[in-house]
Formats: structure tokens, C-alpha cells, sequence
């Protein structure tokens, strides 16, 4: 017996009847809540009811399902019960073994399409449970089970569900198109038309990843489309997959917003391969830098992470967590107020990766000068601004410089606030922002120049063209249909 056949065993045992059914009801909503760890569980006020349902599950952006449990599993109570409740699309949960027997030949096992109620009985929900360890990437599979899932879910059809999966994905890694197809046919058969369509990108964007092509993906179904944001948490929560390539293909389609909306709790060594892949495709307006203080436990060097935090990216080291955003007021997280540098520092910072100033602003408490030659050239080198800076006192600090990148889009750095902004539209590559914004606006020792410059070493600059992501509004407007279509 298991340690959940042990508990509702014990639940139905108890004296009291309301205790009974509260104790029944908790037995199973952590059971569900296993199966997939994403789902809310909500239980009601009634128990083994004929239209109304004994619990409620939802998710984010998703629909709700009704949960029945049913205590008498003989087959022709099972036939008269799931037909008063089948138009809600509801999961039956027989808290027995389902006698498979009497209903191989009916509905459950092949039913019509538009019928997407789902009769899983308790051992059917502890095989996806326990495989969910052996085998990460089944979780997707439960979760879609719960939200989707249609037909008969005893222990047999898990087992055949979970090891078909396991084996889809594995195939489509290594593009072994007879894996792939009978988990297709397997997804096809247990699924919703929504999960079906999640799942089969799934392993299509595997493919897709492991150099397969997307006609080559066996099975009839449309498998266009890029990966929502379950499939991508479970791959982030998968075992290591070191595939440069791979994880290229994977993130071709993404972007900064998409990767940002991920529900992924620790800097997983997937999403560390996924961001530094697609530091060419992910992009960028606005960073903020913060300095922080090591954590208790954590261990003590200059490397730099990438992880997800309060809905945006974040690349954190052992002093600083730099954030990205998209647009400046998706920084969601209040500057450290500093003072500005002085121009030597400045100066000193843009050297160190050759970055051009072509311009910036000198503050002392009474005075504030701004410093740009006509035609906007690089700065840095400026003799006469050497002689300028030399007549004002100790107190003056540089304020806001902005650095030129790809043929002159500029990067507004503010150092009190430790914030870098494209000014108008302009948005940078991950690539290049990251390292030139952590450069000036941090001081960095060498052992950190050297962990940024690991961290981003796929990205080559000199290798790819600017983007339309890299032009600022006014470049948008005047090229507007000519090349690109509508912006």
C-alpha cells in the first residue's frame, strides 16, 4: 500500500463524517498538488455530489477544472456519473482502483472529440507523481494531465504515458523519429486540442534544437509555433543539457519580456546555457545596478549568474545584481543613491573596453557643465576637456555620459542612480549592454572583467548586423515599410 493509499485509507476511517470528508479532500488536493506543483487547489463545500464539484483547480491564464470524487468505481455508477457531469470537461477522481476490464471498449478509452472529461483513478496519479523523479520532463506531461488531460488514467495508461514521453523527448533529442512518433501518438490520444498543441511544440521545438528540421517532425500535427511558458520552465528544470546549438534554436523565437514572465526560482544551469545562447536575440533598453552583500551560505567569487527576479533578468555576481528590462519603468526595483564619479574614473572605465564617450555632464554643488563636441565624437581623449576638468574642485562629479554603441545608438549611463537607458527607442543585444554597461557604471577588478567577459563570450558583435532593435524611433520612422513591413 502506498503512503497515499495509507493516508485516504486512514481519512475514511475517521469516526466523524465532516472530519472524514475534510480529511479525504486534503488526502487528495496535496496528491494533485504533487502532480503538478503549479496548480491552486480549492476545496468545497460538498462531497459526492452529482453536479457539483468537490474541488476546484486553477492556474495563472488558464481555465478552471472541476474535480469529482467518486467513491464507488463500478463501472456502470462511473457510466451514469461522468454523464450527468461530462459538459464541464471535469477530471473524476475514483478514490479506487478503476477496474480497466468493463471499459476497455467503451468511451473512456477512445472518446469522442469535444469530450475532454478525464477518469483517473488514484494509483494513475502516483505513477506521473513518481515518475516526475526518475524523469523531470513528465512534468509537463502531469501538469498538462490536470489542466487537459481526457480519457482513462489508471496505473497502465500512466505508466504508458510517462515512459512514452520520457522516451519522445530523449528521441527527438537525438532525432529518433520512431520515439518521437509514439509519443506524439500517445499526447495525441490524452490531451485537449490546447495541451496537445503545447506538448507536440514541445518536443517539435526539440527537434527543431537538435538540428532536425520542423517537416521532418514525425506526425501529422501542426507543431508551429513558439514554446509557451510551462514548456520553457520545464526545460529550465530539466537535467543540464550542455548544446550550445541546441539552446541557439530553442531561443531564436524569444524575447527579453517572454524570458522575463519565466517562473524559475534559482539560477539553473539550463537557463544559464539558454541566456548566454541568445545574447544576439535578447534585447535590452534599461539597466539598473545594485550592490549587494553575499548571502549566508553562498560561496565567495567573481563569477557572474543569470537568474529571474521580480519578473526581470538579472545577472548577479558576488558585489552587484544588474537588471534588464525592456522599458525603464520595468525596472521594479529602487536605485542605491551614490554620487556621481569623477572624470578621471570615467575615463579610466571607458578604457578598459575601448567604450567612445560622446558626451557628458560635470556637476559640483553650484555648478553644472555639459561637454559634447559638434559632430558628437568620442570624448575620452579630449585634451581640452582634460584642461577643463582640471579648473574645477575636488567636487566635481560626472553625473550622466553617454556611450556610443553599434555606429553611434547611445547609452545614457547615470551614476548616482547606477542606470543605463537607450535614449529614445534604442534597445542594445544582451551582449553588448551587459559588459559595457557594467563597466562604467561598476568598478570592476580583474577577476570580474574576466568572469563578464566568460559569461558573454558566445556573443561576437563584430559578427552580426544591427536590428531594427538597435534603431532608435527616428530611424524607425524614415525606414518605416521600406524593407522591414510594419514595425
Amino acid at each position: 500500500m502506498t503512503d497515499f493509499s495509507s493516508a485516504l485509507h486512514a481519512a475514511f476511517d475517521v469516526l466523524d463524517p465532516r472530519e472524514a470528508v475534510n480529511r479525504i479532500k486534503n488526502v487528495v488536493a496535496h496528491e494533485l498538488s504533487q502532480t503538478d506543483t503549479r496548480a491552486r487547489v480549492t476545496k468545497t463545500d460538498f462531497f459526492n455530489h452529482s453536479f457539483a464539484p468537490d474541488l476546484v483547480l486553477s492556474w495563472p491564464n488558464e481555465r478552471e477544472r472541476f474535480v469529482f470524487l467518486k467513491s464507488d468505481t463500478r463501472p456502470a455508477v462511473l457510466r451514469d456519473d461522468v454523464a450527468a457531469i461530462r459538459k464541464h470537461d471535469p477530471i473524476v477522481f475514483a478514490l479506487d482502483p478503476v477496474d480497466e476490464g468493463p471499459l476497455t471498449t467503451d468511451e473512456y478509452q477512445n472518446p469522442e472529440h469535444g469530450d475532454d472529461t478525464l477518469l483517473a483513478d488514484t494509483r494513475g496519479m502516483e505513477v506521473l507523481i513518481e515518475s516526475r523523479f526518475s524523469e523531470p520532463v513528465v512534468g509537463l506531461a502531469s501538469s498538462a494531465v490536470l489542466q487537459g488531460g481526457r480519457g482513462l488514467l489508471t496505473e497502465r495508461e500512466a505508466e504508458a504515458m510517462a515512459s512514452s514521453v520520457a522516451a519522445g523527448f530523449n528521441g527527438a533529442k537525438q532525432l529518433d523519429a520512431g520515439a518521437t512518433a509514439a509519443a506524439v501518438a500517445q499526447i495525441s490520444g490524452h490531451f485537449d486540442q490546447r495541451r496537445t498543441s503545447r506538448l507536440l511544440r514541445f518536443l517539435g521545438a526539440v527537434w527543431v534544437g537538435s538540428g532536425g528540421t520542423a517537416s521532418s517532425f514525425p506526425g501529422e500535427q501542426d507543431v508551429a509555433g513558439d514554446l509557451d511558458g510551462t514548456a520553457l520552465e520545464f526545460l529550465m528544470e530539466l537535467p543540464p543539457i550542455d548544446d550550445f546549438e541546441f539552446w541557439r534554436r530553442i531561443g531564436r523565437p524569444l524575447t527579453l519580456e517572454s524570458v522575463c514572465q519565466l517562473q524559475v526560482e534559482d539560477d539553473s544551469e539550463n537557463l544559464q546555457h539558454l541566456i548566454e545562447s541568445n545574447l544576439d536575440v535578447l534585447h535590452a533598453r534599461a539597466c539598473r545596478v545594485l550592490e549587494r552583500q553575499p548571502e549566508l551560505g553562498e560561496e565567495e567569487n567573481s563569477g557572474f549568474r543569470w537568474l529571474l527576479e521580480r519578473q526581470m533578468l538579472c545577472l548577479r555576481s558576488a558585489r552587484f545584481s544588474t537588471y534588464f528590462a525592456s522599458k525603464v519603468d520595468e525596472l521594479k526595483i529602487e536605485p542605491q543613491d551614490a554620487e556621481g564619479i569623477s572624470l578621471r574614473e570615467l575615463l579610466r572605465r571607458a578604457e578598459q573596453r575601448r567604450t567612445p564617450i560622446s558626451e557628458l555632464e560635470l556637476a559640483t554643488p553650484t555648478r553644472t557643465v555639459s561637454y559634447a563636441t559638434v559632430n558628437r565624437d568620442d570624448i575620452s581623449h579630449d585634451e581640452e576637456l582634460l584642461r577643463l576638468s582640471n579648473t574645477f574642485s575636488s567636487t566635481a562629479f560626472v553625473q550622466t555620459a553617454v556611450a556610443s554603441l553599434f555606429g553611434g545608438r547611445p547609452l545614457v549611463c547615470d551614476f548616482p542612480s547606477r542606470t543605463g537607458k537607450g535614449r529614445t527607442a534604442a534597445k542594445f543585444p544582451l551582449g553588448t549592454l551587459a559588459p559595457v554597461a557594467l563597466s562604467l557604471l561598476t568598478s570592476l577588478t580583474t577577476e570580474e572583467s574576466q568572469a563578464l567577459e566568460h559569461v558573454t563570450r558566445h556573443y561576437n558583435e563584430a559578427s552580426r548586423q544591427p536590428t531594427l532593435f538597435d534603431i532608435d524611433e527616428g530611424d524607425i520612422r524614415s525606414s518605416e515599410h521600406k524593407n522591414h513591413g510594419e514595425v
